[in-house]
């Protein structure tokens, strides 16, 4: 690896802030075909996505508005905008999920890690590519209505959403990681 991709990848950094122009379809399929080769015990291939653009996203400010609803009593009418215009916040929006396979030697933790792994090959792939990313989740990434309706399957597992576009302004300084009591040294 040369000393200009670690560089690359230290400097990533989450985008809050995006606006158009998102990637195009032919940009989507190259993130997401480099995104496909993240680490996958069993070549099991569990990641799956979908992306939401234009009026598309409006489905899922509907989930993050209905999720609102379900875990408030009495949620008033006048807030549901606030919810739907969630899913704005940038011109795109990454679904990435796992579809978890029963595997005698690839548990399902595993299957979801690698999903994991892929999304954040994404973002490098969108910083890659001139654009930010923001993974996002939350409560109304991991419940059973949620995943009703996004039409998701029983086994099917939300890692999270990447909101992606143009950084709105670019960052000014990166800052520095500490790994202090992050790393640990185990030696002869």
């Amino acid at each position: 690896m040369s000393k200009e991709t670690l560089t690359f990848i230290r400097n990533r950094v989450s985008h809050p802030a995006l606006d158009l122009p998102a990637p195009s379809k032919t940009e989507w399929e190259s993130i997401l075909e480099a995104a496909s080769r993240a680490a996958d015990h069993g070549n099991l291939k569990p990641w799956r996505f979908c992306v939401f653009e234009g009026e598309g996203r409006a489905k899922l400010g509907q989930i993050y508005w209905h999720h609102a609803l379900s875990e408030v009593d009495s949620m008033p009418d006048s807030k549901k905008e606030a919810f739907i215009k969630k899913a704005y916040r940038a011109p795109a929006v990454l679904l990435v999920y796992a579809r978890i396979q029963d595997h005698p030697k690839v548990p399902a933790i595993e299957q979801v890690m690698a999903a994991s792994a892929a999304a954040q090959q994404v973002l490098l792939g969108l910083d890659a590519l001139g654009y930010g990313g923001m993974w996002r989740s939350g409560p109304a990434c991991f419940t059973q209505k949620t995943k009703d309706l996004l039409g998701l399957e029983e086994n099917d597992q939300i890692i999270g959403l990447i909101y992606a576009g143009t950084p709105k302004e670019k960052s000014s300084s990166i800052p520095k990681v500490e790994l202090g009591d992050h790393l640990k040294w185990i030696r002869d």
